[in-house]
């Protein structure tokens, strides 16, 4: 099996999801002795956000793009290539601000590419993945709670965002452990943490 583990958090230390990746990856290689693991950890090293030039690279056909347009799009050539290589993705990404970070957005721009992870049909005016077979457990810990049914639930554009555009990539197999209340007192804070990794424990079995 060969897992993608990417971490968004831009912290190290202290950091609630690198934590749990670590503790979920560790109990895959113990299923998995010969478990094929990368990391890209896009907190600590955030692809670039795109530019002009990124654009135009993009949408010029494949077989009209010059050698700058390529050089321009090689960092996001790899990081595709990576993750259609995976069987698995493994994604800690805590909730800022009520959304994903900035650098796992950056990550997104770079890899949700026409022709590459998607299609378009110009005659029907139609989108279709281009990735498929694999899945994914999104680890996302949040100073409060915006569980269904909670007062805060509606100011959740993480979790959402993050299963929408892996399906649109063709990525429908995903799991989401939410951690809440990261802030609230220790007690709460680990009674929360201990729930996610149960959970973390339950689906590394199955996986």
């Amino acid at each position: 099996m060969k897992v993608l583990e990417i971490d968004c958090s831009v912290r190290e230390a202290g950091s609630v999801s690198r934590q749990l990746t670590a503790e979920f990856i560790a109990r895959l290689k113990g299923r998995y002795p010969d478990l094929d693991h990368h990391t890209r950890d896009v907190g600590l090293n955030p692809p670039q956000h795109p530019t002009a030039a990124f654009m135009w690279a993009n949408y010029t056909p494949p077989n009209e793009r010059t050698a700058e347009m390529e050089s321009v799009l090689a960092a996001s050539d790899e990081l595709i290539e990576e993750l259609a290589a995976a069987d698995g993705i493994v994604l800690g990404c805590p909730i800022y601000n009520f959304t994903v970070p900035s650098s796992f957005k950056a990550y997104v721009d770079s890899i949700v590419r026409t022709g590459r992870t998607f299609a378009f049909d110009p005659q029907t005016f139609t989108f279709s993945p281009l990735l498929s077979g694999q899945k994914a457990v999104v680890i996302s810990p949040s100073a409060g709670n915006y569980a269904p049914g909670t007062p805060a639930a509606a100011s959740d554009f993480c979790t959402p965002y993050v299963r929408s555009i892996l399906a649109f990539i063709g990525i429908t197999d995903v799991e989401i452990i939410n951690v809440p209340d990261q802030f609230m007192p220790e007690e709460i804070r680990l009674k929360s943490m201990d729930a996610a990794r149960n959970r973390l424990l339950e689906v590394a079995a199955t996986w």
